[in-house]
């Protein structure tokens, strides 16, 4: 399905009003408000305001929803763009209460996520440092203080380089796996937040939940798939080809990894054998 080019309006205080098709979602911290076209009487656009005010019988208030603080440039666009997709009415039809058509309904905000691969990163850390310095303890207990302050540098560095290029390869992979045997879906743009254009991105699972993903890209929103059984397990969707290139570096990394824990396999264990 094609990216609408009706631009998301994100104003003050958290207020989104997106443009879904058939009709527009207005939203604020955990409110979701959905305003079928069939609803709405028109839009207007002052300055860096844009009002929805609902069709209402005659003699009573419309109901009005609001975005305040938007990007006039924006603005321009989504108003005339929205306004050319309502449909039109004929003057003798009935007037109807356009706020009986809306529904609201509570979603569960995202909350801040233990990140799976940060975890996992951690975990590793903390293994690779309690066996380098059992290692280097043994090699010490033979007499080789010099040679056991050398195999904790060098079992860190060989352990380390194993772990991060498996664990980035795993990250590759999933990238693979997920987008198809998982659930894809559309994620929005929540912020930037370095320099090379990685930002992080809000989708909502099946069961309603929000979640938190971090990657680079630079459109407002991508395609996110995910664990059906662990939704917050998910992956950005890339390319075939762009998969492949983000494998050549940690698999490298994990066969120098190897090559350096080879090397201290060597050499402790001719420190064990009284070489």
């Amino acid at each position: 399905m094609p990216i609408s080019s009706i631009p998301v309006l994100r104003g003050s205080h958290g207020t989104v009003l997106q443009f879904t098709g058939d009709a527009l979602v207005w939203s604020r911290n955990d409110v979701e408000v959905s305003i079928p076209l069939q609803a709405i009487a028109h839009l207007r656009t002052e300055g860096r305001t844009v009002t929805v005010e609902l069709l209402a019988q005659a003699g009573t208030a419309p109901a009005v929803h609001r975005v305040d603080g938007v990007s006039q440039a924006a603005a321009a666009l989504f108003v005339p763009a929205v306004t050319a997709a309502l449909p039109v009415r004929a003057e003798e039809a009935e007037e109807v209460d356009g706020s009986t058509l809306v529904s609201t309904r509570t979603v569960a905000e995202p909350e801040d996520e233990d990140d799976p691969w940060q975890r996992m990163l951690r975990n590793v850390a903390l293994a690779i440092g309690g066996a380098s310095i059992a290692l280097a303890l043994a090699v010490g207990l033979h007499g080789e203080w010099l040679k056991a302050f050398m195999t904790l540098l060098v079992a860190a560095l060989g352990g380390g380089l194993t772990a991060f290029g498996a664990i980035s390869l795993s990250l590759v992979y999933r990238q693979w796996h997920l987008p198809r045997y998982g659930v894809t879906v559309e994620a929005e743009r929540e912020a930037a937040y370095s320099y090379n254009g990685t930002g992080r991105y809000v989708y909502t699972d099946q069961h309603g939940m929000r979640h938190r993903i971090s990657g680079k890209a630079t459109t407002p929103t991508v395609h996110v798939a995910y664990d059906p059984s662990k939704p917050e397990t998910a992956a950005i969707c890339r390319s075939s080809l762009r998969n492949v290139g983000s494998a050549l570096f940690p698999l490298g990394l994990l066969l120098a990894g190897l090559g350096v824990v080879a090397l201290l396999v060597s050499v402790t264990s001719e420190v064990f054998q009284g070489g």
